[in-house]
């Protein structure tokens, strides 16, 4: 009986040494596509998030009356004006 196991093992290890590799291609793959799902998914909240803040920031300085490319008047001063 043992005898017979044994050979229907080695005869069958071919086969079965196919469907483990095949298996876990399988299961790597799996893991790539959820781990590029979940990178893509993190990318977009970033940029969305950096988006909204952006959007924020200038609603915030036009609430305020100056805009983003606004400086102190100090800083438009020619070297020789300032005394």
């Amino acid at each position: 009986m043992i005898l017979a196991a044994l050979s229907f093992i080695v005869a069958s290890w071919q086969r079965l040494v196919l469907y483990l590799v095949e298996e876990a291609f399988t299961v790597l793959l799996g893991i790539a596509v959820i781990l590029t799902l979940a990178w893509i998914t993190l990318t977009a909240i970033l940029l969305l998030w950096q988006g909204a803040s952006l959007v924020f920031l200038q609603l915030k300085r036009i609430r305020r009356g100056t805009s983003i490319g606004d400086r102190p008047l100090a800083l438009h001063r020619q070297p020789s004006q300032i005394q």
